[in-house]
């Protein structure tokens, strides 16, 4: 995909690594599907999704794609969370462990969990409703 910005062999190399990664955790769910149908999912999903969190209309970076670094995460703890905040990635689209997939910034997929689309939406609802009688007080 276009918004992506990647040569043809760094993306595929990249589905497949994402894939590898959610079939392995989706077999430990109970997930049936096959690192090719995950491959298959994955660049659906990148197809689809044109560069912005489908939740909150947050413009995804891509130059971010493959640049994570698990033991800079341990260094720097919240602080390289926020830096990754707009990483794109592969999310479930509900809990279960079948190969449907969306585009989600990093910010979200942690904030989503497992919860399926219209219970992440609902509890974003909630949220915005206790914020709103709370007012400024929050802190």
């Amino acid at each position: 995909p276009a918004w992506v910005g990647q040569s043809d062999k760094k993306y595929s190399d990249l589905i497949r690594k994402k894939a590898e990664a959610v079939t392995r955790r989706g077999k430990r769910g109970d997930g049936k599907y096959s690192v090719k149908e995950a491959i298959e999912a994955i660049h659906q999903a990148f197809h689809r999704c044109n560069g912005f969190d489908p939740y909150d209309g947050s413009k995804l970076d891509p130059e971010l794609l493959g640049t994570y670094s698990n033991e800079r995460s341990k260094e720097r703890g919240a602080a390289y969370k926020r830096e990754m905040a707009m990483l794109p990635t592969v999310d479930h689209v509900t809990a279960e462990p079948v190969p449907d997939f969306e585009i989600v910034s990093w910010q979200t997929n942690d904030a989503k969990g497992d919860m399926p689309p219209e219970e992440f939406i609902a509890y974003c609802r909630r949220v915005v409703q206790v914020a709103d009688q709370q007012g400024s007080d929050r802190r």
